[in-house]
């Protein structure tokens, strides 16, 4: 894995909560908010409503289009304070200042498939997947409800595995809603039992992110969690994806429930980006 400096970012690879057609109803529908074009198709920012109209907040989001005041302005934001994340620029205007964020959402992946997509992959990764391929178990593609039925069955022997599973699936079948053929979803088998699986969303044509994932108690000694990462792979790169990318990552100073699930994504992340810098204006 390597660690990309903002120069090395690939510029045809996008954010998918800026860029993916699906996040937008859902973003319009968490309330006063509205999502608008910035002249770099696909990607979108967002606007929210605060003292009925008369007050924005407004967020651009891993983009390097600086946002415009005047258009702004000229669509009746009459006051907001405007946020921006740029994805790769350093040349930013001395007329924004820093916003100081926490450094919880800094961190993402990307992954640029290709046929030998496994070289790129730790040693520890490709253990668990031999390890998988002699356990005579399999990974199935499955529709929603018996995605849903196998999350809801699942069990972690933790105090608020139940609350966040439930709060895990409302979200899955929230976002589906909106386009349910850009979600696909799997599970692992054994012994006729599902124990594992994972959901991506793609988005943009040839993009494609980690949704949702679970892995049982009964999961952990296959480590089956990795044919399922193994099979969104391969049926991407089968679909012409070029861009699979894994979402959250903990950085050094992040949560420490975040720990487990990001040393796991990083046993295929071929590069990490980092989002350090946030910026704001006020009008």
């Amino acid at each position: 894995m390597k660690h990309l400096e903002p120069s090395e970012y690939p510029q045809d690879f996008f954010y998918h909560r800026t860029s993916a057609e699906i996040y937008r109803p859902y973003i319009e529908s968490c309330g006063n908010i509205d999502t608008f074009d910035i002249g770099n198709a696909p990607q979108y920012a967002w606007k929210k409503w605060l003292l009925g109209n008369r007050v924005h907040v407004v967020k651009y989001e891993r983009t390097d289009i600086e946002p415009d005041i005047e258009k702004l302005k000229a669509e009746w934001v009459k006051h907001a304070m405007v946020t921006w994340i740029p994805y790769s620029r350093s040349d930013i205007p001395t007329w924004w200042r820093r916003l100081y964020l926490t450094d919880h959402f800094q961190e993402t992946s990307v992954n640029e498939l290709t046929q030998d997509y496994r070289s790129k992959w730790n040693d520890r990764a490709r253990r668990a997947l031999k390890k998988y391929e002699k356990s005579g178990a399999e990974v199935k593609f499955v529709d929603a409800d018996t995605f849903i039925a196998a999350f809801r069955a699942s069990h972690v022997k933790t105090w608020n595995y139940k609350m966040i599973k439930n709060d895990y699936i409302r979200n899955y079948k929230r976002i589906r809603s909106f386009a349910p053929d850009q979600v696909r979803q799997w599970l692992v088998y054994s012994e006729g039992r599902a124990v594992a699986g994972l959901a991506c969303l793609d988005y943009v044509d040839n993009h494609s992110v980690h949704f949702v994932a679970f892995t049982g108690t009964a999961a952990y000694p296959i480590q089956w969690g990795t044919a399922l990462i193994d099979e969104w792979f391969r049926s991407s790169l089968e679909k012409g994806i070029k861009y699979i990318t894994f979402d959250q990552l903990r950085n050094p100073h992040g949560p420490s429930d975040q720990r487990g699930y990001t040393e796991f994504k990083e046993n295929f992340v071929e590069h990490r980006l980092s989002f350090p810098k946030a910026y704001f204006k006020m009008f």
